[in-house]
């Protein structure tokens, strides 16, 4: 069955949430809750409907899709036929109130409907009690994490007289539709994530509170440096809610064979006490008073500043978790023993959860990977730590282990195996040209090339310019059909060195090694953009700077939901230099509708480009005019490259026409002098610095062509020149020296 159409039930937080992702994703929707006022009948909905759509902060990937979506209430709605393909119910924890939402819908669903309900704690097979057999084929746990936009982890619960059809439908439904990675999990207590993940979180504030070391201590031993979330232990409750914890604590300590599992914990229990449940009621562990984030003291009963933990240990970490996992195991200090135990009850409790959580061992994995955003899952940091020693070692210390660890002779991963349930890029391969420090450029397919960018953190690096041009060069000589350009890693690519830039000023030596670099880039970036057969460019995350700047250039984009295109150079005080700016005067200059206002158009990408402002989605990146309407948008990033070699493949078949090289007429004089207007009015107005004016018209000036009389033909290599000249004069201010040197140093922009 096709799911195009859908009911969720229950408009609080989670429900809208849902709502929202399922509209994002292209359904139709209907948003029902309870009748609170006889006046206002959809009073409930109506609310959560304004905050989906709310025009300043929208939960929609884009305004328009809000046709998509309606509201209404359980009295009036659930009523006669309703042509919805799943129902998913996420209203509150109770089990009678469940019960009386599902009496209403299995009374109006068609007959192969899908029933799902989105409860965390309430076993699945109690609210199935009020549905009939057949119904039961189709109803099943259908767990979000929470925002259900971002986290990736949905874990689907079926009931024992569940269909496997009805599961395998739900599961390509928000694989593939929804863009999630899924656990199915048993109906047990928890789940599998919130119960693997709430008992280690449980068991390392239960072990600290005992040793006697701080909130403090804790997180800055069980965050990054064991592949956790920087957070922290208590950091990371204080985000999902400390009452959550505490409350699937306490039913799971009401199991017999779990007690020893969990524990009372006397800090997060008085804090739950006193209301403080973490970052929604604005104070847990953690508390932020004005910009000092304080940490609460049980001995004081209140919040303290911060002290910098002193273990020896945490220098001798670094990014490498198998490296990590090596100190760890060796350690004998206190703090070194207490992250092995950490990892050692972590990895005993995920052990005994298989099959009795999940089946496998690698949907606990997927489960924490994805739920908890750690780096690693349990066995696939055992692995790294070690499978015999961990195992021979554990077994001193804890005992019999689960019969299937005993029987195990090997380690749970194969080299190159991952959790993804997509195939890896590395099965598309079919032989490889070269692997070089910046990229690598392999054949798949038999006759489609890929190019993967891999300098440091994945910038836009001279090696890579120079090898872009060479892997386009083996594309249109040899017989090669298309290529696909991709990076590895959550972002695409955030821009350029600016330690080289940095250097180039302090040597005084701008000129001489910045200005050929743009000269390459400008090079490379103009072969993408007129290549004689098709590219495709596959991106997620962030593409700043000149990472958003290839992209531009790519005759075809298909880009992740959440991806996040910008040109922020202004905040170090330059512009744009590979072609960035020359391509988006290109995009609207070249536009031959009478009605089209480029004078406005230009401004507003002027605006754009000049406060620095990215994307918050891969729509909004349309908006910008960074995304065309022939490239795709895919809600599941794992298939990007995947559907990037699909869409290259496609157009090599379909008579691929290159892009002509044109002319067109610069806005010119006329447009410089508009925009000196409006920067002389925000810089009287203190909303701009002198700088911002001086950074701010600069662009406008290259965007415009520069100071061309009206009807003056010029070209995009002719705007790319006066970007060139404007960066390097740029560059050799004290003042973008200034700024460079403060984002070096702080990570934050400073305006001078």
């Amino acid at each position: 069955m096709t799911i195009r159409k859908a009911t969720v039930l229950g408009a609080g937080v989670m429900g809208s949430q849902i709502a929202a992702l399922l509209v994002n994703a292209g359904l139709k929707v209907k948003l029902l809750d309870i009748v609170a006022d006889d006046k206002d009948r959809n009073k409930v909905s109506k609310k959560a409907y304004e905050m989906i759509t709310d025009k300043k902060r929208p939960q929609l990937f884009d305004l328009d899709f809000a046709s998509n979506l309606s509201y209404g209430n359980f009295e009036d709605d659930l009523k006669g036929q309703d042509d919805s393909d799943i129902f998913i119910e996420a209203v509150k924890e109770e089990l009678e109130i469940k019960h009386e939402v599902w009496n209403k819908v299995k009374g109006v669903a068609k007959d192969n409907a899908l029933f799902a309900t989105n409860t965390s704690g309430i076993p699945i097979a109690y609210i199935a009690k009020v549905l009939g057999e057949e119904e039961r084929r189709r109803f099943f746990g259908m767990h979000f994490f929470n925002p259900p936009r971002i986290m990736k982890l949905v874990e689907i619960i079926p009931l024992e007289d569940t269909s496997e059809q009805s599961v395998d439908e739900a599961q390509a439904f928000a694989e593939d539709k929804l863009g999630k990675g899924v656990v199915i999990a048993n109906d047990v207590p928890g789940f599998v994530a919130n119960r693997v993940g709430t008992q280690t979180m449980n068991d390392i504030m239960y072990r600290a509170e005992n040793q006697g070391m701080s909130i403090t201590e804790t997180d800055a031993l069980t965050g990054r440096s064991i592949g956790r979330p920087s957070t922290g232990t208590y950091g990371l409750s204080d985000l999902v809610g400390l009452d959550i914890a505490v409350t699937v604590t306490k039913g799971l300590q009401q199991i017999p064979e779990e007690k020893e599992f969990f524990h009372d914990t006397k800090i997060a229990e008085k804090l739950v006490g006193q209301g403080a449940l973490g970052r929604k009621t604005k104070q847990g562990f953690y508390k932020k008073d004005k910009k000092e984030v304080l940490v609460f003291d049980p001995e004081q009963n209140d919040y303290v500043s911060q002290q910098q933990p002193q273990f020896e240990i945490l220098g001798q970490f670094s990014k490498d978790l198998e490296a990590n996992m090596d100190v760890i195991f060796n350690a004998q200090d206190e703090a070194g023993l207490f992250m092995w135990e950490t990892l050692r009850n972590n990895f005993h409790y995920s052990a005994l959860n298989v099959p009795k959580a999940a089946s496998d061992y690698i949907d606990i994995d997927r489960a924490l990977v994805w739920g908890f955003n750690w780096k690693k899952g349990p066995f696939q940091l055992w692995d790294l730590m070690g499978f015999e020693r961990v195992k021979n070692r554990m077994k001193e210390e804890l005992g019999e282990l689960p019969d299937w660890i005993e029987e195990r002779t090997s380690g749970f991963y194969e080299a190159g195996e991952t959790i993804e349930r997509t195939a890896p890029v590395a099965s598309f391969i079919d032989s490889q040209i070269w692997d070089r420090e910046d990229s690598n450029l392999s054949v798949v397919h038999s006759d489609q090339l890929l190019l993967k960018l891999q300098s440091a953190n994945n910038i836009i690096s001279d090696g890579f310019s120079s090898d872009l041009i060479e892997a386009i060069d083996l594309l249109e000589t040899e017989d090669f059909s298309s290529m696909v350009i991709y990076a590895d890693g959550r972002n695409f690519s955030v821009g350029a060195n600016l330690y080289m830039m940095k250097k180039a000023h302090e040597m005084k030596q701008v000129d001489e090694l910045v200005g050929p670099a743009i000269d390459q880039l400008h090079e490379s970036f103009n072969r993408l953009k007129y290549t004689l057969k098709p590219i495709v460019t596959a991106v997620q995350g962030q593409a700043l700077g000149g990472g958003c700047e290839l992209v531009l250039h790519s005759p075809f984009v298909v880009a992740a939901s959440e991806t996040y295109m910008g040109m922020v150079e202004t905040g170090v005080g330059l512009l744009p230099s590979g072609g960035g700016l020359a391509e988006m005067a290109d995009r609207i200059l070249s536009t031959t509708h009478k009605h089209n206002d480029k004078q406005e158009s230009m401004t507003d990408i002027l605006m754009n480009i000049g406060l620095a402002k990215v994307s918050t989605n891969a729509y909004e990146a349309k908006r910008y005019g960074y995304l065309r309407d022939t490239d795709s948008i895919l809600l599941n990033s794992e298939k990007r490259v995947e559907v990037a070699l699909e869409k290259a493949r496609f157009e090599a078949n379909t008579n691929y026409i290159p892009k002509p090289k044109g002319q067109y007429i610069a806005l010119g004089r006329d447009f410089i002098a508009l925009i000196k207007g409006q920067l002389d009015a925000q810089r009287l107005g203190h909303f701009i610095s002198d700088y911002d004016y001086e950074i701010t018209l600069k662009i406008a000036e290259a965007l415009a062509g520069g100071n061309l009389p009206r009807n003056t033909y010029v070209n995009q290599r002719y705007i790319q020149k006066l970007e060139r000249e404007r960066f390097l004069s740029l560059l050799q201010n004290e003042k973008t020296h200034a700024r460079i040197s403060h984002m070096l140093e702080t990570g934050k922009p400073l305006r001078n």
